[in-house]
């Protein structure tokens, strides 16, 4: 090999040397940059190990608070799966409402715990859940636990929805209201017991109220039907003998015109002066006049002696008509017309009726009660201008519908009664009419003494326009206590 040869094998192996130092610095550099880059990314997964250690910590930790959570909740909670509906998750109230631990629980459906039909219910309502996606709330559904027991529960069941919007488990929250049901239920107990013996109480006010009141009208009724009684027989009775001597007096004057035809001059001025013969006439008339008289006060006697029957408190067989005969012959003045009021005209249809075994008084406070109701409504109907026929009526008909029982009818024509005030129309102190103007005892006393003490039946039969018929259905005889 020439120098020359050599010298530029030199310069190549210089020229080649040189690259490999260029190219080794760059590798340096480019090992220096890889190394860096490996530490920085070292650093970055340390990092991020640090950063995903520290969320999987706050994530058990939330897990485990939520965990916590529901298992002290109160009321029972379920999770489910949303293939099997089988449950994944339940609190210690789920597990003492089931009456079993969560092992015999979890991975189970509602077919391993309750009987068929009461499963068949549930799960067709978690379907329905699932389907709706939507919050399924129901207020009562009643279940019988492993025990045997019956609970009541109200439901709330919602589906969990995944990223994509599909439901991927089923939350199931059933509160145990049993409690709440067993004391509204005694609530509801108790205030009808309240309500009942209310009821009671202002039915015996009333029948103490009423009783002391009809115990003291009894007793002036009877006390006065006494004191008139005396000397209304002391008129009558002197009434005929005066009518016998008036007539004897008159037959002799009669004798002393005929045998004396001329009397003197005096007689005669004095005969003409008092018109002895319109005299004579009017006095026959007078006398017939205070004979009517005494005889409707007798009457009337006998009808406060009816009415009142002091002395027939215990049961006794009474002929009914005569005891609304002696209410109405009571009533008679507010039956006759007076100044600003047609006369109420009293139409009677009575059957052939046996004597009745009851309490005559009682019996005749109801017919005094009814009767004078209805006159009150035709009097208010006649003043409001409403009856437009202007012919006031009340028809009383009595009928015997078996042997066992006779029925009474008292209907009038009036305006009739509103369906809100019939349901109260028995009720104590219940009344429509003015302050003062009744106390709303006489329809509910007449209730019970027809219903309470004679074992009948008061009904109402009315509508507006139409007047009002009370009935009034009792039987011919009591029953022995």
């Amino acid at each position: 090999m020439s120098i020359k040869e050599l010298n530029q094998e030199l310069i190549s192996l210089r020229q080649c040397l040189q690259q490999l130092k260029t190219e080794n610095a760059e590798l340096r550099q480019t090992v220096l940059e890889y190394t860096t880059q490996l530490k920085q990314h070292k650093s970055e997964q340390q990092a991020a190990l640090l950063e995903r250690q520290r969320i999987e910590e706050q994530l058990q930790t939330t897990q485990q608070f939520l965990y916590s959570v529901i298992q002290t909740m109160p009321v029972a909670v379920f999770v489910k799966d949303v293939v099997d509906l089988r449950i994944v998750l339940c609190n210690q109230a789920a597990e003492k409402l089931a009456g079993v631990s969560a092992d015999e629980i979890l991975g189970k459906n509602d077919y391993d715990l309750f009987p068929r039909e009461e499963a068949d219910f549930f799960t067709t309502r978690d379907r329905e859940a699932l389907n709706s996606k939507k919050l399924l709330e129901i207020p009562e559904e009643i279940i019988r636990t492993k025990s045997g027991e019956t609970r009541i529960l109200q439901i709330k069941k919602a589906p969990i929805l995944d990223s994509q919007g599909q439901p991927k488990y089923l939350l199931v929250v059933r509160y145990d209201i049993t409690e709440h049901k067993q004391a509204e239920a005694q609530l509801k107990q108790q205030a009808i017991e309240l309500e009942q013996t209310l009821k009671k109480l202002q039915s015996t006010q009333a029948q103490l109220i009423q009783s002391e009141k009809m115990s003291s009208l009894g007793q002036l009724v009877a006390g006065v039907a006494h004191e008139i009684n005396n000397p209304v027989n002391f008129i009558s009775g002197n009434l005929t003998y005066a009518n016998k001597y008036i007539q004897k007096l008159l037959n002799l004057l009669h004798l002393y015109r005929i045998n004396y035809p001329n009397p003197a001059l005096e007689i005669q001025m004095t005969i003409q002066e008092m018109e002895f013969d319109f005299l004579v006439e009017d006095l026959l008339k007078l006398l017939s006049s205070m004979e009517i008289g005494a005889e409707r006060i007798q009457q009337i006697v006998v009808s406060l002696r009816i009415f009142s029957r002091l002395d027939e408190a215990e049961l006794k067989a009474v002929d009914i008509h005569q005891g609304i005969e002696s209410t109405l012959s009571i009533l008679e003045h507010r039956l006759k017309p007076r100044a600003n009021h047609v006369e109420i005209q009293v139409l009677k249809d009575y059957d052939d009726l046996p004597l009745v075994e009851c309490y005559a008084g009682q019996l005749n406070q109801v017919f005094m009660n009814i009767l004078s109701n209805a006159i009150d409504a035709l009097e208010e109907a006649l003043i409001q201008g409403k009856l437009s026929h202007n012919h006031p009526q009340i028809r009383i008909c009595t009928q015997k519908l078996n042997p066992q029982q006779i029925v009474i009818r008292i209907i009038d024509n009036g305006l009739g009664i509103p369906e809100q005030v019939k349901q109260k129309l028995f009720d104590p102190f219940f009344t429509t009419k003015d302050v003062g103007k009744g106390t709303g005892l006489g329809l509910s006393i007449s209730y019970q003494i027809i219903t309470e003490r004679h074992g009948g039946s008061l009904e109402c039969v009315s509508s507006l326009e139409e007047g009002a018929e009370l009935i009034i259905t009792i039987p011919v005889v009591q029953p022995k206590q």
